[in-house]
């Protein structure tokens, strides 16, 4: 796994089945636990984000797992590799990760790990006025229903947009070029 640091981001590059999650839960901790003065708030400065709910359910349980058994002293490992990493002993990070997990648990909400694309509704939904959308804008999961929105209008532009018609007539040009149908 090779992480690739610029300024505070880090990213890890690595193939299936390397320890990806293992790594990123490691330094979601290191990060949560760093400061013993701050750990009722450390955590909800970081923002995690993945692809899918499933893996954004996954990483919340590990890193909750992780906590409990570092708070329980089952999980030697993690311990070792997290108390050397921040230059702590075992001991003051069994307290630490007992603080983080402690408020995680009653502050579920502030807990963030979530998905893009939930990530960047919520930015949209922030600037909402600003981008000059209804406030009570709707996001459309129904593909099916978006490609036929777009293709009518496409098709209501025909003749009256240049650009648009330029292409699609490049288009239909490349599909009968390559024996597939025009339309």
């Amino acid at each position: 796994m090779l992480p690739m640091a610029q300024n505070n981001f880090i990213v890890y590059k690595s193939s299936a089945g390397s320890g990806k999650t293992f790594t990123l839960v490691k330094e979601y901790l290191k990060i949560a636990l760093a400061d013993k003065h701050n750990l009722a708030k450390a955590y909800k400065g970081i923002l995690a984000i993945t692809f899918t709910n499933k893996a954004a359910s996954e990483m919340k349980w590990r890193i909750i797992k992780a906590l409990k058994e570092i708070s329980l002293e089952t999980n030697d490992m993690l311990s070792s590799l997290i108390a050397k990493e921040l230059g702590i002993s075992k001991e003051d990070l069994k307290a630490r990760a007992e603080v983080v997990l402690t408020d995680i648990l009653h502050n579920y909400s502030d807990f963030s790990i979530g998905t893009i694309d939930s990530f960047t509704h919520r930015i949209i939904r922030t600037f909402a006025l600003d981008l000059k959308l209804p406030i009570n804008f709707q996001i459309e999961t129904d593909s099916d229903a978006v490609f036929k929105k777009v293709i009518s209008t496409l098709i209501n532009n025909l003749g009256k947009d240049k650009l648009i018609t330029d292409y699609l007539v490049q288009f239909s040009m490349a599909q009968i070029e390559d024996n597939k149908n025009w339309d």
